[in-house]
């Protein structure tokens, strides 16, 4: 029976290897794994009373429980694009097992030792959540991993505080039928399996939500698809009731021409170019999808079309002045753009549809400029739009 929590932790430690061979890419995984074995491992470590001096116990128990939340840190962490400092590794590790050494060859209390030990895990975690704080603004799933830190932190704490007392000074016997070892047996078979089971769920939803990305995505650009733009556009048909939301549509002129000319490659490289202009130009928000050959849409929220206009000819300006190496000095990379208001009530292609005529009509009328739904035309873009409708 006692050895129920490491073969758990052990389990769950195979569970995560096995899913992380199947995508290497996915760092986190491994670290649970180690996470789940450098715990399971000072459990047995401890059980078998391997090394037999308690010395020498002591020191590979310590090891082994202080590795094991500093790697479940770093998992969590690496899952959000963050590492814990090198330093603060060796800060946290070199204190625990430091102070350990300390208290059993210079000043033997082991009750000491255990407040330290599991005063020092939960410390380790809560610092972890600490730095995944940010992930507090992000979806239900990174909420999720930083309350399931602050929770484990917290059993370390409370664990401890409230059974601590039962812990003997010297008496290793006595320890082990102590009320702390008792909850602490309790507890590490309940958390070890919440624990593993919230990881796991962490681990499918980061899947699913990247399975939906790629869905979503266009592949070549990094913005948005047709399917992705469509999946969102519920949330744009609310805020048109509200404030003004305003719908570019853009193309590369004579796209075409520059793949005849130059290669596949260069359009490719065009386009990616394009593209990033068009991210660093959306603010937070906003939408953008290339939902063609060389059509790309943005969607622009609490703006007006006024507004658009002058965003969307920085813009232009933009890709006007953009030169790409390897390529002849008078190669020039030029677009244009229609600009149209999302009505109330009305379906986000409808609007579109518009954006795409006004498009037409400034590509007819020269290319190379922004027409806008609303704002003073030049008389013969007039009758351009009139005849594109």
């Amino acid at each position: 029976m006692k050895f129920i929590p490491s073969a758990l932790l052990l389990l769950f430690a195979a569970t995560f290897f096995s899913i992380w061979l199947l995508d290497r890419r996915r760092r986190q995984l491994i670290l649970f794994a180690l996470a789940f074995l450098a715990v399971g491992g000072g459990t047995i470590v401890q059980f078998v009373l391997w090394p037999p001096d308690i010395g020498y116990n002591t020191i590979v128990s310590a090891m082994l429980y202080a590795a094991g939340p500093l790697l479940l840190v770093e998992g969590l962490l690496a899952r959000s694009g963050q590492s814990l400092p090198l330093a603060a590794h060796a800060g946290w590790f070199g204190s625990i097992v430091a102070s350990l050494v300390y208290f059993y060859y210079v000043d033997n209390n082991l009750q000491i030792r255990v407040y330290l030990l599991n005063l020092g895990m939960g410390a380790i975690i809560l610092h972890g959540a600490w730095l995944l704080r940010r992930q507090l603004r992000g979806n239900s799933i990174d909420r999720a991993t930083v309350w399931l830190s602050v929770g484990l932190a917290a059993t370390f704490f409370a664990r401890t505080l409230l059974t601590g007392s039962s812990i003997p000074t010297d008496d290793v016997q006595a320890f082990f039928e102590s009320e702390f070892w008792i909850w602490a047996q309790f507890t590490m078979s309940v958390l070890g399996v919440a624990i593993g089971l919230g990881l796991l769920v962490v681990a499918s939803a980061d899947v699913i939500l990247l399975l939906k990305a790629e869905r979503d995505t266009d592949p070549l650009t990094g913005l948005l698809n047709r399917r992705g733009l469509q999946g969102r556009s519920m949330m744009l048909m609310g805020a048109a009731r509200r404030r003004p939301v305003s719908v570019v549509a853009g193309d590369i002129d004579r796209f075409k021409g520059i793949n005849d000319r130059f290669g596949h490659a260069a359009g490719d490289t065009v386009l990616t170019m394009f593209a990033g202009l068009v991210r660093k130009t959306v603010r937070k928000g906003d939408m953008a999808a290339r939902i063609g050959g060389e059509e790309f849409i943005m969607i622009l929220k609490d703006c007006a079309v006024s507004e658009a206009f002058a965003l969307t000819e920085r813009l232009r300006q933009e890709v006007a002045d953009l030169r790409l190496d390897g390529m002849p000095d008078d190669f020039r990379v030029t677009c244009s753009f229609g600009i149209a208001q999302l009505h109330a009530g009305e379906g986000l292609w409808e609007a579109i549809g518009r954006a795409d005529k006004i498009l037409y009509a400034a590509k007819r009328a020269g290319r190379d400029r922004t027409f806008a739904e609303g704002l003073q035309l030049p008389s013969p873009a007039r009758g351009l739009l009139q005849h594109s409708r």
